[in-house]
């Protein structure tokens, strides 16, 4: 088993605790039901956004994350947080769905650059944005005369394995497929 399979587990396992817990806040509008479900939530979030690839917008689950928190203490708090917590509730559900909306637009690689070598084809490097393309290609030395295009005008490269794949180490080539010479 993966670790990114593992990770997916644990965290459907903490989101069910949440949920146990959810329903004795329910039923007992009692405030440690809520904390734990609130401490469970948030560790499931840790524990998933390790699954995660940090594309743009990848931190829409917090959001979500903290309005069902706020709800559930609102569900166990006294009317005076009420006040508080339900409109932070809202403005953090309209924020996370905004950036799930973002998020899920650039999900396959809308909005992508590419950094690559037009005469032949071969894809450098692969960046979320048009100021991360330019830099890299300025500050890397890769020998060859490259140029810099948004990815949705050559879906053609989406696929392709970029010579340079690793975001934590840019100037170190990686693995290449035997089709892609």
């Amino acid at each position: 088993m993966t670790t990114q399979t593992q990770d997916r587990r644990t965290a459907t396992g903490l989101v069910g605790g949440a949920a146990v817990c959810t329903v004795l806040t329910l039923a007992t509008g009692t405030l440690l039901p809520a904390v734990t479900a609130g401490g469970l939530l948030v560790c499931a979030l840790m524990t998933y956004r390790r699954t995660l690839e940090p594309r743009p917008y990848w931190y829409w689950p917090a959001w979500l994350v903290g309005a069902a928190v706020a709800l559930l203490l609102a569900t166990a708090a006294g009317d005076a947080a009420r006040l508080t917590l339900v409109p932070l509730a809202l403005a953090e559900s309209i924020v996370g769905v905004a950036l799930f909306g973002l998020w899920h637009r650039r999900r396959h690689g809308r909005g992508d650059w590419i950094v690559w070598i037009p005469d032949t084809g071969v894809v450098l490097r692969r960046e979320w944005s048009r100021q991360a393309a330019v830099h890299w290609a300025t500050t890397e030395r890769h020998g060859t005369r490259c140029v810099i295009s948004p990815l949705d005008e050559f879906p053609e490269a989406a696929d392709a394995v970029p010579v340079y794949p690793f975001r934590d180490r840019p100037g170190i080539a990686g693995p290449r497929p035997a089709d892609q010479g």
